[in-house]
């Protein structure tokens, strides 16, 4: 009687663990904001939040230096609360983002400069960093600084 009991509870269990895994989205909060450079809106900036703990989260500005940022699997738009460095990759000159099979950012400039800092390049030495926060329209605006600054 004691094992089918036990048997019982264990697939109860790992019923209810299953149900509740099934469906489980990351729980994530809208983040908008614009890049400028000397108060102009900078279009193609790829823009990439790296959160503490969870996945990165990207986006691009547009026209407007605006951008919007969706999971990096695409399935959500935002990024997990929490802190997060921020890193900018001015992407003008190729229009496109280049990210090799092994993630790494591809330089296919063919010698043109980036109009930005490349201070913002790397999300572990930038200097940028924000909190997002759960529940509520995160809006985060960056003035950065030129190459050479």
């Amino acid at each position: 009687m004691r094992i089918g009991r036990f048997t019982s509870l264990a697939a109860c269990c790992c019923m209810l663990t299953a149900m509740a895994g099934c469906g489980d989205k990351l729980q994530v909060a809208e983040v908008t904001g614009v890049v400028t450079l000397k108060g102009e809106p900078l279009e193609f900036v790829h823009v990439e939040f790296w959160p503490e703990v969870g996945p990165r989260s990207f986006g691009k500005t547009d026209a407007s230096g605006k951008f919007t940022l969706q999971t990096d699997d695409r399935t959500q738009p935002g990024a997990v609360p929490g802190s997060h460095k921020v890193s900018l990759k001015d992407t003008w000159h190729t229009r496109e983002d280049y990210i090799s099979d092994g993630g790494d950012w591809v330089d296919m400039s063919a010698g043109k400069k980036s109009r930005i800092s490349t201070k913002y390049y790397d999300a572990v030495k930038s200097p940028l960093s924000v909190s997002v926060k759960s529940g509520e329209a995160n809006n985060f605006d960056f003035a950065v600084d030129p190459l050479g600054k």
